[in-house]
């Protein structure tokens, strides 16, 4: 039993072995075949994928083929591209490079969408037939041209004989401008020869001028200097006779009539003296008028005769300075035989309202015997005459600047320097209103005699009686008359019994 139970097992080893040695052999060879069918999978995949490249590479020769005959269009994208890439294809890459350089001949206004071989003949025929039309033309024009040019030549030879013509003609002429510049160039010559002795006497002649004009020059320059001192001293002169400080007097009181409210003084018609003209009176001792006190002021009343004038008092002195004969009398406004001229400048507010007084201050002026000749608005623009027979220019204060203004008040400021240049340059004397005020104040209301409702008894004390001794106006007479029998002259100041 033993020995049979290893022989069974013996049995299925074997078996087994066998088994085994078969399912190996058989897994071999499938593994083998499969193997096999793999790479011949393999093989077929990358077969069929090298068949579909050449494929689509043969459609894409075919399409552009198609392009190049017509059947459809490239871009210009697509033929740089044909001209760049390179195919892999020679005999591709060599149509390609064809239809490139094929497609070259069309001109820039074919689009190139309708580049391709059928549009090329056309396009070259049509290019061929433009291009015998341009030579027909310009063969034309080149016969023209020629045909031109043979007439032109043909002018040309006939205007050459006509030159050699004129040539001869202007040689012949040449001869006999020659002969005559020779002979002009002799004259000519001579003339020079002339005309240098002439420019030589001209020199002398000139030399002899000069030496006689800068002689006469310096004469008239000593003479100018002369007559330029001349005219600065009388301009000095001038001045003082302008000066506003009026160092001479213009006449003296010769009688004062009891109460002292009538005078005379030794000025008349001869003087051109006329009645209002208001005098200053001094004492006569006084050396020094622009220093001396104005003890009383009279206002001329009635003329009576060429040297002889009467007078009112019209601001009386103090008790103990009287006026007596001999006071002298002034006037800034008055001057012997012509009336003073003023001149006004600018607004000029003589009562501190801040509103211009011209009119007023005019009013005064010619109350006191002088004239206003010239008027100059704050813009600068002249009424009348300015000129160097005027005494006085009158220039009110400047505005004060700091307003809204300001601009106007500066043109004024301007305007009224350039009318005091003006008056310096003629000579005339510039003072301010306030000065010319205290000239007019012996004018002033309350130093004149008011009539009407304001008389004062004061300014009209009585006078004497007929048939009593006082003393009278002395008349204007000759000294002939003024001496007695005895030929004793009389006392002009007493009354005679």
């Amino acid at each position: 039993m033993v020995a049979r139970d290893d022989s069974v097992i013996r049995g299925s080893l074997i078996a087994c072995m066998i088994f085994l040695v078969l399912s190996i052999a058989l897994n071999f060879f499938l593994w083998r075949w499969g193997d096999t069918k793999a790479t011949e999978s393999d093989t077929a995949g990358e077969r069929l994928t090298s068949v579909q490249n050449q494929v689509a590479t043969m459609e894409t020769q075919a399409s552009r083929m198609k392009s190049m005959l017509g059947i459809g269009s490239f871009t210009q994208a697509e033929i740089d591209e044909m001209r760049e890439n390179q195919s892999d294809d020679p005999d591709m890459q060599a149509i390609e490079d064809q239809f490139a350089k094929d497609m070259s001949y069309f001109g820039p206004e074919v689009e190139v969408q309708n580049r391709n071989y059928p549009a090329l003949p056309e396009y070259l025929v049509n290019a061929i037939r433009s291009r015998n039309e341009q030579y027909g033309m310009a063969r034309d024009e080149a016969t023209k041209i020629r045909t031109d040019a043979d007439a032109d030549i043909a002018n040309a030879r006939t205007q050459q004989q006509l030159a050699e013509t004129q040539r001869d003609d202007a040689n012949k002429k040449v001869v006999n401008l020659s002969d005559q510049f020779d002979e002009d160039r002799a004259r000519m010559n001579k003339e020079k020869e002339d005309t240098k002795d002439k420019l030589n006497k001209t020199v002398q002649d000139f030399n002899v001028f000069r030496k006689t004009a800068s002689d006469e020059n310096t004469k008239l320059s000593q003479k100018t200097r002369q007559l330029q001192g001349t005219i600065d001293t009388q301009k000095l002169q001038l001045n003082d006779l302008r000066s506003d400080n009026f160092e001479t007097t213009q006449g003296e009181i010769r009688y004062v009539v009891r109460g002292g409210n009538i005078t005379t003084i030794n000025l008349g018609s001869a003087d051109a003296l006329r009645p209002g003209i208001t005098f200053g009176v001094i004492d006569g001792d006084e050396t020094r008028l622009q220093d001396a006190k104005v003890k009383a002021t009279i206002q001329v009343t009635q003329i009576q005769g060429p040297h002889l004038a009467q007078a009112r008092v019209i601001a009386r002195p103090e008790i103990r300075n009287p006026i007596i004969p001999g006071d002298k009398i002034y006037s800034p406004f008055w001057a012997p035989g012509r009336v003073v001229k003023i001149a006004l400048a600018g607004e000029i507010d003589i009562d501190g309202d801040s509103r211009p007084d011209n009119d007023k201050l005019k009013g005064q002026i010619k109350a006191a015997g002088a004239t206003v000749a010239a008027e100059i608005s704050p813009s600068g623009v002249v009424t009348g005459t300015l000129d160097p027979s005027i005494r006085f220019l009158v220039i009110g204060e400047d505005p004060e600047l700091g307003g809204a203004d300001d601009d106007q008040k500066a043109q004024i400021v301007a305007a009224m320097g350039r009318t005091k240049a003006k008056a310096a340059e003629l000579g005339l004397t510039i003072i301010p209103a306030w000065k010319l005020l205290s000239y007019l104040k012996t004018i002033d209301d309350t130093l004149t005699t008011p009539l009407g409702s304001a008389v004062r008894g004061e300014d009209f004390p009585a006078v004497s009686t007929p048939g009593t001794t006082a003393s009278r106006i002395p008349p204007d007479i000759a000294d002939l008359y003024k001496r007695d029998d005895s030929g004793i002259q009389k006392d002009n100041n007493i009354l005679p019994p």
